[in-house]
């Protein structure tokens, strides 16, 4: 199966199984043509004017200015976009895909994008909702899924039916303000804020300085880094400022707490990598009441995968509009028999209270190992400290999430095991 998933702030291509192309939908337009992706991002900053970032979500015939050969309006930045897919992916010949798409794309978007992909060599077979996809396999009760796109937030309604156990697509709201977009412009005034501070030097006055920390933040976020050392090169000088994880989190206070007001009352929200990337998002939701439940970042493909008989089963040709998928938890981890007792370090188990704090371990020192275990009612779980690089199995974390014996917590150079002791 192939997959097509549209969100702006990367779209991606899927190709039996094997990612073949996962970047921004981003355009760079001049006379000679268009450039998508990282290489459009890339000349972002220093050509503002001939940057286009909305095309995938307007998806409409209005105008581009500046034009472009062959590029008019925004239909034409989504046909070209669709052939660089094409180039980038080594694709020959018509290619079938399933494409998934946010609650947030209207009906007339859809049914241009059918057309357009058709003139692109792509045969749709159906559409399906990507939030349904995503939880599908790792929710089975109603909740909301969290999804950033470049310029929005998109939080969609999921609805449990039973006999069999499905979800289905519900109420949609999207956020403006909370769009990955706006918040990286937070984020690199943050830096130059830094700049300023340190070097009396303000990056945001010089195209090519910007670009330099532009590109190098949104390069960090992508690799969840805990701090950022920026560098910027003017003239034969090199600066350089270290920035926290922590001062992005706090620039975008204002906009998270924007998102948290339209998500309203406490409830549960499956939440995708790219809200998890967003530093301090997570955390926020969580201290605003909320239970999160991580989805992996391959999600959508996995389910489309997994229930691709019953969405290849469409009523004659066309593509189908898919908003409703059944429940078939992936990798639910059912009640341990047994629940951690312990937490090892070295040749060291302490027992585990209420709260354990990695830090307090006697193996290793409180600096450098920043995340607590808790144990309650509800189960055992592990939560990282403000601006703590945490792995849990492997996979960095930045809000609590449950424990079972064998887990293992690596923080600060220690490798941390939950055993059972008899």
């Amino acid at each position: 199966m192939n997959v097509l998933e549209i969100n702006d702030a990367e779209i991606t291509l899927t190709v039996d199984g094997e990612v073949r192309y996962a970047e921004p939908g981003v355009a760079f337009v001049d006379r000679d043509g268009a450039e998508f992706g990282a290489a459009a991002l890339a000349k972002s900053r220093l050509h503002p004017r001939q940057s286009h970032s909305e095309f995938w979500q307007r998806l409409n015939a209005d105008a581009v200015t500046p034009s472009g050969r062959g590029v008019a309006n925004q239909a034409d930045l989504v046909y070209r976009h669709l052939l660089a897919i094409r180039v980038a992916a080594g694709l020959k010949g018509r290619c079938d895909v399933v494409v998934a798409a946010s609650a947030a794309t209207t009906q007339a978007q859809l049914a241009m994008l059918l057309g357009i992909a058709q003139e692109a060599s792509f045969s749709v077979t159906a559409i399906v909702d990507a939030a349904v996809a995503a939880a599908c396999q790792h929710v089975d009760d109603a909740c909301h899924v969290l999804d950033l796109g470049l310029h929005r937030a998109v939080l969609t309604g999921l609805e449990a039916a039973q006999s069999p156990p499905r979800l289905q697509r519900g109420a949609m709201d999207a956020v403006p303000a909370a769009g990955s977009a706006a918040l990286l412009e937070g984020w690199v005034d943050a830096v130059a804020d830094r700049f300023v501070e340190s070097t009396r030097f303000d990056p945001l006055r010089i195209a090519e300085a910007e670009q330099q920390v532009f590109d190098q933040v949104r390069a960090g976020i992508e690799r969840d880094d805990a701090e950022f050392v920026i560098g910027v090169q003017h003239g034969d000088t090199v600066r350089d400022v270290h920035v926290p994880r922590r001062v992005f989190a706090e620039k975008s206070a204002q906009r998270y707490e924007l998102l948290t007001r339209a998500i309203g009352a406490p409830k549960t929200l499956a939440v995708t990598a790219r809200v998890r990337k967003a530093p301090g998002l997570a955390a926020f939701l969580e201290d605003a009441g909320h239970t999160l439940v991580a989805l992996p970042a391959d999600a959508v493909v996995r389910a489309l995968q997994t229930h691709e008989n019953a969405i290849a089963a469409a009523d004659g040709g066309g593509a189908r509009l898919v908003t409703t998928l059944p429940c078939v938890r992936e990798s639910a981890r059912e009640a341990d028999p047994m629940p951690p007792t312990h937490l090892l370090c070295g040749a060291v188990a302490v027992p585990l209270g209420a709260e354990t704090t990695g830090g307090g371990h006697p193996s290793c020192g409180a600096a450098t190992a920043l995340f607590r275990v808790r144990q309650d009612e509800r189960g055992v779980s592990v939560a990282p400290e403000a601006d703590a690089s945490v792995l849990l199995n492997g996979s960095r974390i930045d809000f609590a999430q449950p424990l079972q014996a064998g887990d293992v917590v690596r923080c600060g150079g220690n490798e941390f095991q939950l055993i059972v002791v008899r």
